[in-house]
């Protein structure tokens, strides 16, 4: 085998290897407790808004900072710093993943990924069943 087969060959290993771990570090969702056991951690936290306590956001003040209340999966409700402007959608999301840390005893939110309702349910009645 050629010396430059074998150098192409571990690039592709390698490339594969990040790619893979990559992927698999960022999946896996936690806790808020699980994130308040190490702090200063990044981890991603899975769950809804808090409906019942208001989202805070006050361009005037800081556009940088958007300050709301989610609940985990496992139903625990934090008060989230999150450090962007309120994203569109926020109040109609059906969950939310954060990436973050606490600091402090709060939890800082870099990135946040929404899911918005689909306009494909029966709410909206695009989809009909089959009968």
């Amino acid at each position: 085998m050629k010396r430059s087969h074998l150098i192409i060959l571990l690039m592709v290993g390698a490339l594969i290897g990040t790619l893979i771990g990559t992927f698999t570090s960022t999946s896996r969702s936690v806790t808020f407790d699980q994130a308040f056991a190490e702090p200063g951690v990044e981890f991603k936290v899975s769950g809804t808004l808090h409906t019942e306590m208001p989202v805070n956001y006050d361009p005037e003040a800081d556009a940088g900072l958007t300050r709301f209340h989610m609940a985990d999966k496992s139903g625990k409700v934090v008060e989230v710093h999150l450090h962007k402007a309120q994203p569109q959608g926020l109040l109609q999301s059906e969950s939310i993943d954060l990436y973050g840390r606490f600091v402090d005893g709060e939890f800082h939110a870099s990135e946040m990924l929404l899911k918005c309702p689909s306009k494909y349910n029966n709410e909206n009645h695009l989809i009909t069943e089959a009968g």
